[in-house]
């Protein structure tokens, strides 16, 4: 358990982003190691990272002990049909196979009369791999708040990340009043809106930003994983101290 934490009793991971220094991938994780419980690896650019090599993803990250989990690309071509987004998780999947990813999240294709399809689609391509549906997450965003998409997601045996960020800068509460999400969240991105989308520190939040993460924390599964998406040292080590003294002041666990 990361020793930020005082509550003891904090029963989820707490993860961190492969950029929070400036550095490689290693170089970071080394860096967080002890402070976190795991890793989300930022694939976040679909032709850059199928052509990462062992050098990107060397196998001295395994000796971090540090678990893993996948952040797959922003720019995910859904446009060429679910099976053709499958493809390419599980290529970047077989990227990090040595590092035993224990989750995947995905940012949905944008809000429309197709989304149902192509999740399913894509559900499809996925179940035909090693990779389990319910460690694929998909995640709000601000093309797609996944409103009225929670079934469909649950019936393909996936499941659901919430990002604090994006419910407060795109105005998406009426999803955390979304009956379908009970046993469904599985993960937290944890961070405050900040102009043209980028992620600021959880110091930048409001009173009803902290009470959104309390919300939040009781929709959490136990287990789940718990990631502060700030990509920067100072305010992610302050927004792991904020974290911690809200835990304890909430008796969130």
């Amino acid at each position: 358990m990361s020793i930020f934490l005082n509550n003891t009793d904090f029963h989820f991971q707490l993860s961190a982003p492969s950029w929070v220094i400036p550095g490689t991938i290693l170089e970071n994780c080394r860096f967080l190691t002890g402070k976190v419980d795991e890793i989300a690896l930022l694939f976040f650019e679909t032709e850059s990272c199928l052509a990462y090599t062992k050098a990107d993803l060397p196998k001295e990250l395994i000796d971090t002990e540090l678990a893993f989990h996948i952040h797959h690309p922003l720019d995910l071509p859904w446009k060429e049909g679910g099976s053709r987004v499958a493809e390419i998780v599980l290529a970047l999947n077989e990227k990090a196979v040595h590092l035993n990813p224990r989750g995947h999240v995905v940012h949905p294709p944008p809000a429309g009369p197709e989304a149902a399809d192509l999740i399913r689609e894509f559900a499809a391509g996925v179940s035909r791999s090693g990779i389990c549906p319910e460690t694929v997450l998909f995640e709000n965003i601000k093309e797609n708040s996944l409103l009225g998409l929670t079934g469909v997601i649950a019936d393909c045996g996936m499941k659901i990340c919430l990002d604090l960020g994006h419910i407060l800068a795109y105005a998406q509460h009426d999803l955390l009043r979304d009956s379908r999400l009970e046993g469904q969240v599985s993960m937290l991105h944890l961070n405050a809106p900040g102009p043209k989308g980028r992620h600021l520190g959880l110091e930048h939040l409001n009173s009803d930003g902290f009470e959104t993460i309390y919300v939040l924390f009781k929709m959490l599964s136990k287990g789940a994983t718990v990631t502060i998406e700030v990509f920067e040292e100072k305010s992610f080590f302050n927004s792991l101290q904020l974290l911690s003294d809200y835990c304890t002041a909430r008796r969130i666990k």
